[in-house]
C-alpha cells in the first residue's frame, strides 16, 4: 500500500471513529469466511458495520484522541465494529454468535464515552433490553410512592372509621340509657 492510500485510509478511519458513537474492537482469528459473512450481516441488521482493519492505520487513526485507550486491546487479528446509537442490540448480536463461534471474542470497545474491556462487554450483552431496565426501573420507583399513597389515605380513613364507631357506641348508650 502507497503512503497516499494509507493516509486516505486514516482518514476514512478517523472520519469513521468520529461519527460512530460506540466501537466494539474482536478478535475473529479461525473464522470461516462464510461465517464472517453471517457474522457481518447479524451486526448490520442490529444497526452496525464491522470493518476489518490493518492495527498500524487503526492506532495512527486512535492516536492523540479521546479513544486512544483502544489501543491496547489490539492484539492478533482485529475486527472494527462501528455502532452509530445504542450498542445493545449489535453486542447481543456478536454475543449469541459467540456462543456458537467461540473464535469470536470480545477484546475491548468504546461504549458511551467509556473505554471498557471484553468482560466488561460480554456483562454489557448479557443486560436485558434497555426498554425491560426503564420498565424495572419504573416499577422499583413506584412501589415506594404506591406505598406512601396507601398510607396517607390509612390516616384520615382510620380517623373517620373510629369517629363513627365512637358516635355509635354513643348513639347505643344513648339509647340503652333512655
Amino acid at each position: 500500500m502507497r503512503r497516499e492510500e494509507k493516509q486516505e485510509v486514516v482518514a476514512e478511519l478517523e472520519q469513521a471513529l468520529d461519527a460512530a458513537d460506540n466501537l466494539i474492537i474482536s478478535g475473529y482469528s479461525g473464522l470461516a469466511v462464510k461465517e464472517i459473512t453471517a457474522l457481518r450481516r447479524s451486526i448490520t441488521d442490529a444497526g452496525g458495520r464491522m470493518r476489518v482493519v490493518k492495527k498500524t492505520l487503526l492506532r495512527r487513526a486512535l492516536a492523540g484522541g479521546e479513544r486512544e485507550p483502544l489501543i491496547d486491546y489490539m492484539e492478533g487479528p482485529i475486527a472494527l465494529t462501528f455502532v452509530p446509537g445504542d450498542a445493545a442490540p449489535v453486542l447481543k448480536n456478536m454475543s449469541a454468535f459467540a456462543r456458537d463461534h467461540e473464535q469470536l471474542e470480545f477484546r475491548g470497545g468504546w461504549v458511551d464515552g467509556v473505554p471498557l474491556d471484553g468482560g466488561q462487554l460480554v456483562e454489557l450483552a448479557s443486560l436485558p433490553p434497555r426498554d425491560e431496565l426503564l420498565a424495572r426501573l419504573l416499577a422499583a420507583m413506584q412501589g415506594p410512592l404506591s406505598g406512601l399513597v396507601t398510607t396517607l389515605q390509612a390516616i384520615p380513613r382510620d380517623l373517620v372509621l373510629t369517629l363513627r364507631a365512637v358516635s355509635e357506641k354513643r348513639a347505643g348508650e344513648a339509647g340503652a340509657g333512655a
